[in-house]
C-alpha cells in the first residue's frame, strides 16, 4: 500500500494525469485481495471487528501516504533525480500489485475457477490497459 499511496499523491499534485484512473485501478486490484484475505481471516477465527479495524487502518495509512506523496513533490515539479524517484515508485507499485496477484490470487483462482481463469485475467488486464489509454 505504501508505494501505491505515494504514487496517488504524486499524480494528484503533478496534475498531468487523471488520478481517478490510477485510484480506480488500485481499488480494482486491491478489493479482491482484501475480500480473499478477509475471508481467510474470518475462517481462522479472527473477529469481524478486528478484520474491519485492520482494513480501516490500512485505508487511513493509504490516505496518509498519498498526503506524504503530494507534500514531497518540489515546487519545480518532476524534474531530474526526483522524476527518476517518482518513476521508480510507480514501477515498484505496479510490481507489488502484480506480485500480490500472481502469488496469492491466481493460484486459488485457477484451483477453484478452472481454465477460464486465465481468460478472465487477460480480459481484466486488457480492460485496465484500455482505461489507461
Amino acid at each position: 500500500a505504501i508505494p501505491e499511496s505515494l504514487v496517488i499523491g504524486f499524480i494528484v499534485t503533478e496534475g498531468s494525469r487523471n488520478p481517478l484512473v490510477f485510484v480506480v485501478g488500485v481499488f480494482l486490484s486491491n478489493f479482491p485481495e482484501a475480500m480473499a484475505s478477509g475471508a481467510t481471516m474470518k475462517t481462522v477465527g479472527l473477529a469481524t471487528w478486528k478484520i474491519m479495524a485492520l482494513w480501516s487502518t490500512t485505508c487511513i495509512l493509504t490516505g496518509i501516504g498519498a498526503m506524504i506523496g503530494s507534500a514531497i513533490i518540489p515546487d519545480s515539479g518532476l524534474t531530474g533525480d526526483f522524476e527518476v524517484f517518482v518513476k521508480g515508485m510507480e514501477g515498484l507499485a505496479a510490481g507489488a500489485m502484480l506480485t500480490m496477484i500472481a502469488q496469492t490470487m491466481l493460484p486459488e483462482a485457477c484451483e477453484k475457477g478452472g481454465g477460464l481463469t486465465g481468460i478472465g485475467c487477460l480480459l481484466g488486464f486488457l480492460s485496465a490497459l484500455l482505461v489507461s489509454l
